[in-house]
């Protein structure tokens, strides 16, 4: 159930840097298709555990979140946000 919770969070922040890959697009006057500024990364292990993160091909930084993280770690709380999608948003807004 928190996986499910977590992919429509990062659906979430993955449709701002749709947003902000056409913004661009349409500033300096190319094809989003062919070179975007943000890239997904979505990675589905056997339907277990999920990477999910963006890589911001200007700045060439990267924010990545895995679920295996959750299981028994003491740094994430079920009631917050993870700290890594509060990254992504960062990374697209800055």
């Amino acid at each position: 159930m928190r996986k499910i919770k977590l992919s429509k969070q990062f659906d979430d922040i993955w449709a701002l840097a749709k947003k902000r890959n056409e913004e661009q697009g349409a500033v300096y006057g190319f094809e989003v298709d062919k070179s975007p500024r943000f890239h997904k990364i979505f990675k589905d292990n056997n339907n277990r555990f999920v990477v999910m993160g963006i890589y911001d091909s200007v700045k060439k930084k990267y924010s990545l979140f895995d679920t295996i993280n959750l299981s028994g770690n003491y740094r994430y709380n079920k009631n917050q946000e993870p700290k890594e999608f509060r990254d992504m948003i960062k990374l697209i807004n800055g």
